[in-house]
This record gives C-alpha cells, sequence and structure tokens, in this order.
C-alpha cells in the first residue's frame, strides 16, 4: 500500500508540472472488475503487433508498445515520451515490485486512493473508471481512466497496469489534447516481453 502511495505521489509531481508547463504554452512540454487478473507473462501472446505509421517502439526488454517517432524520451527511474510540440500530451512509465493491489481493488477504493493523493497537489478527478481489459498481446491489463483539472486545466489519464515477471508496469497516456488514437496505439501495441 506505501508503494502504491509513493508512486501516485511521483505521478502526482509529474503531471502537476506538467500542467504547469502546459498552461504556459512552453515549447519544453512535454470488464469486468470482479475478473482475477494473473501475471501477464503467462498469457503473452506471440503475435508482434504492427507499430503504426508515424510511431516508433518503446522496449525496455519487459514491455513495448508504440508512441509517435517525433515524441522526445528521457529516461530514469521515471520514463516519459513527451510531445515536443507542446501540446501537453505524453506517456509516463513506471514500474515498481509485483503488486497485486490493482488487480483486487474495488474501484471505490481505489478511486479514493487516486482522489487522496492527487488533491495533495491541488488536483481534483471526476470519471473515475476501472476494468479489467486485453488486447492482442496481454490477455490481462487493469485499466484505469479518469479526467483531472488544476489551475482551469482538465487533462484526460488511461494508466495500463499489467505485470511482467515481478514488476509491475503502469503506462499512463496523458492527454491534455484529446487525443484518441494515441491511447488507442499505446494500448492496442503494448506488450509483455517475458
Amino acid at each position: 500500500m506505501k508503494k502504491l502511495i509513493c508512486t501516485l505521489l511521483i505521478l502526482t509531481m509529474i503531471f502537476s508540472g506538467l500542467f504547469a508547463l502546459c498552461s504556459c504554452n512552453s515549447e519544453e512540454n512535454e470488464k469486468d472488475t470482479d475478473a482475477k487478473i494473473t501475471d501477464a507473462t503467462k498469457d503473452n501472446a506471440t503475435t508482434k503487433p504492427a507499430i503504426p505509421k508515424g510511431y516508433t517502439k518503446f522496449d525496455n526488454g519487459d514491455i513495448s508498445f508504440a508512441y509517435p517517432s517525433d515524441w522526445k524520451k528521457t529516461e530514469g527511474s521515471v520514463t516519459q515520451l513527451i510531445n515536443p510540440t507542446g501540446a501537453g500530451n505524453n506517456i509516463t512509465v513506471v514500474y515498481e515490485a509485483k503488486n497485486t493491489l490493482y488487480e483486487t481493488a474495488k474501484e471505490s477504493e481505489l478511486k479514493t486512493l487516486f482522489s487522496q493523493s492527487l488533491s495533495a497537489s491541488g488536483m481534483s478527478i471526476s470519471n473515475f473508471k476501472l476494468s479489467k481489459t486485453k488486447n492482442d498481446n496481454i490477455k490481462n491489463i487493469v485499466k484505469i481512466t479518469y479526467s483531472a483539472s488544476v489551475n482551469s486545466v482538465t487533462m484526460k489519464q488511461s494508466l495500463f497496469i499489467v505485470t511482467v515477471g515481478s514488476k509491475t508496469y503502469t503506462v499512463t497516456v496523458t492527454e491534455t489534447n484529446a487525443d484518441a488514437t494515441l491511447v488507442n496505439n499505446v494500448f492496442n501495441t503494448l506488450t509483455a516481453l517475458k
């Protein structure tokens, strides 16, 4: 539980910074809820998804997915893929030790945790949804979506959570400018590599 809260706080700090940058238009901006989720690697498909035109492949050895090829990539304890046009859209990749909380918690419990963490940085959330889903490559994906607002800027976040080996990955697509193609391309190409 403490690791989840720490991860949410890190994400909150990242999102707060992105909101501030986005609102300044800086060019440096970068179903089933009862279903039990098992380790994504056990159900990993052998097919390799095609990378859409204008996209490139993110691959860290554990997971891969497609992202816009003109985005800047920064790496460290948190990997960010940032739109260099200052549009405010980005993708954040973080991981923690294997954590089953996302698979076992109820939507209301996660909504409360997210609300508390994000409110610490002045953000409010709405339209929180938790679902268990799959794509052609991973049979067990926890998907969380919500809208967050701060300083009159609203964004939509789509989190795709998968466990690969001993790690639980969260791939977060942040949209301050709606881009359904981005979310769909990330989701459809998300693959567990181990």
